[in-house]
């Protein structure tokens, strides 16, 4: 069937920049596969909806900065109960005027691109079939990687496009959805990642690496053949990106890595001014002397001291009388080391709690203002193995007494000294040219977002996720983690953050597997396979459309008895082919 034009309505929320980012990857294939497509976007509930549905977009700013509440609202709202609830009353209140608006554009297709933009414009265009005697064809297109809302899952819908086995899972659990109508392509990015796959092909191929650098020049950046973080927090700048940095330039310049930090502000002009006027220095500085004090601290604390009642340390003396030295002993005798403990395993077998509140109260004796890790995230040892080489020049002395940490750095031979990375860091505004700073980096770190991922994974970029939003965004920690493309590591443990970016950057073997993941879960060119297979359908119902409406214009004439032999030719065929069609 040859391509024509169509006028396709779009149905999105600016509930978050992915619902508009992905009706605008669709419309833009629209453009190119149906030249003189003409579309629009209608957030229909926020015009015909009811309180407090019409009033989220404004709402939504809050809930995405308060993830507990958003947690709440999404848990809540992902039911069976308000999902009937919702349905019922939208129907019976607000189907009248969403039929209204959608049929003010007279538009060939809707393709409805929000969850809450669903079941009830279904019920609308059905009405329009109706009325009209022309089929509108509807079709949902979900922008959720994984763990997607229920309202998504309407069984009226022509054809319903998602990016994952858990979203068949949920569309033919929640939805009733069936088999035929569900087609899994991926998620619709931006055309112009669906080029730079092509242009760029196997990342790690010698090809792909020196399309990589060439990317890199046309950007502009200050190095071009040095391993490249891009960090980002999404297009409001949102996120703990500033501790994220600071952790991954120390980490950088003590592992010695040469490397370039990319970091992605968006709006917030002031995290862009704090890097770039940022002294690099002082946050080595205040890093080593953090780690220094924190050994000194542990240094004087024993086990024996803590069991026989001698006065501890301030920064020990709460871990003791909140009973966590009856759970060492506990763990001690089973494991049969009561012989080995020191001051320093001894502190590595606290929990993670404990280790918090050593660290936030060595710091704050310091007068540095550090932010503690989070217990959320099961934290390391406070030596791993594969470290101790790495912070030998940073521990503090022994308890025998020794000369200051300097000396014994400076004593060393010149051959023995380690040798520091070259770190840059370049702040970046709010970002237009996305795809090419993806193939620029050699890892990604964001918050996880289903369009990033899906960004990020069209061009087999490993991606290291560092927050979520609860309930909504779960499953695309797990799709990444199942997906073997990434990790998982909260942006309130940035230390941990950087150490395990780090071991990624040195290992060629890692990257790779990271990377040849990431290109089995990507799919640069999901938009354009969407398009093609909703404007493929748009076309048919228009066709079989136009055919009912000569048909029905013959049949009066029949009635009527003004046909003549060679009208009666042509009505014969005209039925012949639109059996087929239907049948078809």
């Amino acid at each position: 069937m040859s391509s024509q034009p169509l006028k396709v309505l779009f149905l999105s929320s600016d509930t978050g920049g992915g619902h508009r980012a992905s009706a605008e990857s669709l419309a833009a294939q629209f453009e190119l596969l149906f030249p003189g497509t003409t579309y629009d976007l209608l957030d229909v509930v926020t015009k015909d909806g009811l309180p407090p549905y019409n009033q989220l977009v404004q709402h939504y700013k809050h809930l995405s900065a308060h993830p507990q509440q958003w947690n709440l609202v999404f848990k809540f709202s992902n039911s069976r109960a308000f999902e009937f609830f919702f349905d019922v009353s939208n129907k019976l209140l607000c189907e009248k005027a969403m039929r209204k608006s959608i049929m003010e554009y007279n538009p060939d297709v809707v393709v409805s691109v929000h969850p809450m933009m669903t079941n009830v414009p279904i019920s609308c265009c059905e009405k329009i079939s109706q009325e009209t005697g022309r089929h509108l064809p509807i079709f949902t297109v979900v922008t959720d990687l994984a763990s997607a809302h229920c309202l998504w899952f309407a069984n009226g819908v022509d054809k319903i496009y998602i990016a994952s086995d858990e979203c068949r899972k949920l569309a033919k659990e929640r939805g009733k959805v069936p088999d035929e109508k569900i087609i899994q392509i991926g998620l619709p990015i931006r055309h112009q990642f669906a080029i730079q796959a092509d242009l760029m092909g196997d990342r790690m191929s010698l090809e792909g690496k020196e399309y990589q650098k060439k990317v890199r020049e046309s950007l502009g950046l200050p190095v071009i053949d040095k391993k490249t973080v891009l960090v980002m927090g999404g297009g409001e700048g949102v996120g703990s990106l500033l501790n994220i940095v600071d952790s991954l330039y120390v980490e950088f310049y003590n592992k010695g890595i040469d490397a370039l930090i990319l970091v992605v502000c968006g709006r917030n002009e002031k995290l862009k001014a704090d890097l770039e006027a940022r002294d690099w220095d002082t946050v080595l500085a205040m890093h080593h002397e953090r780690k220094y004090s924190k050994y000194r601290s542990l240094s004087s604390f024993s086990f024996q001291s803590c069991v026989s009642g001698v006065k501890a340390p301030v920064a020990m003396s709460s871990g003791c009388m909140e009973g966590s030295v009856t759970q060492q002993i506990k763990r001690i005798l089973s494991s049969s080391s009561l012989g080995k403990i020191t001051s320093t395993n001894a502190i590595s077998d606290m929990s993670d709690e404990e280790e918090e509140v050593v660290e936030d109260k060595v710091s704050s004796q310091s007068g540095i203002a550090v932010r503690a890790p989070s217990p959320v995230v099961n934290l390391p040892p406070m030596i791993e193995v594969d470290d101790v080489d790495d912070e030998v020049d940073d521990k503090a002395p022994s308890d025998e007494g020794s000369e200051p940490m300097d000396n014994i750095s400076s004593t060393k031979p010149e051959s023995a000294q380690k040798k520091n990375g070259e770190v840059k860091v370049v702040g970046l505004g709010f970002v237009t040219k996305m795809a090419e700073y993806m193939v620029a980096a050699d890892v990604l770190i964001s918050k996880a977002g289903p369009g990033t991922i899906a960004e990020a994974a069209s061009l087999s970029l490993p991606v290291m996720l560092t927050s979520f939003l609860p309930g909504q965004e779960e499953g695309n920690v797990d799709y990444v983690v199942s997906g073997g493309f990434g990790a998982f590591v909260s942006d309130k443990d940035p230390v941990r953050v950087a150490k395990e970016v780090g071991k990624w950057l040195v290992d060629e073997e890692k990257a790779q597997s990271l990377s040849n993941a990431a290109k089995k879960c990507g799919a640069p060119h999901a938009a354009r396979d969407i398009v093609k297979s909703i404007g493929s359908l748009t076309l048919k119902w228009k066709q079989i459309n136009d055919d009912r409406e000569r048909l029905n214009k013959a049949a009066e004439k029949l009635k009527l008895g003004v046909t003549s032999y060679e009208e009666e030719e042509s009505i014969e065929q005209s039925l012949s082919m639109a059996e087929t069609k239907l049948s078809s």
